[in-house]
């Protein structure tokens, strides 16, 4: 008990002599905040799902199936992750969920431009979410 009363004289005391010396300790800049991990998941769906559509721009199902699974990797991260958000932002991560599943099946039929059609859903939903997520 003494203790903490010791430690608040001091803080108070060490205070009292900054604001009277005109320096405001707690006025600092704080560092910016890092990025939820909600918003760091579905910015990693979003980096995964553009280079499937890169991908599927050209063709390359190979290279646009493995982008897919790591946006579904992503996806399945966020989802959880993303639990405490505002309901639009679990809403769109299932639906970016969904899209995306098509694109991979899609993908794995060789059909590219029926898969970007999908991993542009996808990039709609992933964009809608990054707008509301915290």
């Amino acid at each position: 008990m003494n203790r903490s009363r010791l430690a608040a004289a001091t803080v108070t005391a060490a205070m009292a002599a900054a604001a009277a010396v005109g320096f405001a300790p707690l006025a600092v800049a704080a560092p910016a905040a890092a990025p939820s991990v909600c918003v760091s998941d579905l910015q990693a769906a979003q980096t995964s799902n553009n280079a499937a559509i890169a991908a599927d721009q050209v063709n390359n199902t190979l290279a646009a199936r493995t982008a897919n699974l790591s946006t579904a990797t992503s996806l399945v991260a966020a989802i959880g992750d993303c639990a405490g958000q505002v309901p639009v932002v679990g809403a769109n991560v299932l639906t970016a969920s969904a899209s995306n599943a098509v694109a991979l099946v899609y993908n794995l039929l060789s059909a590219s431009a029926s898969a970007l059609s999908a991993e542009q859903a996808t990039a709609s939903a992933l964009t809608q979410a990054l707008a509301v997520a915290t």
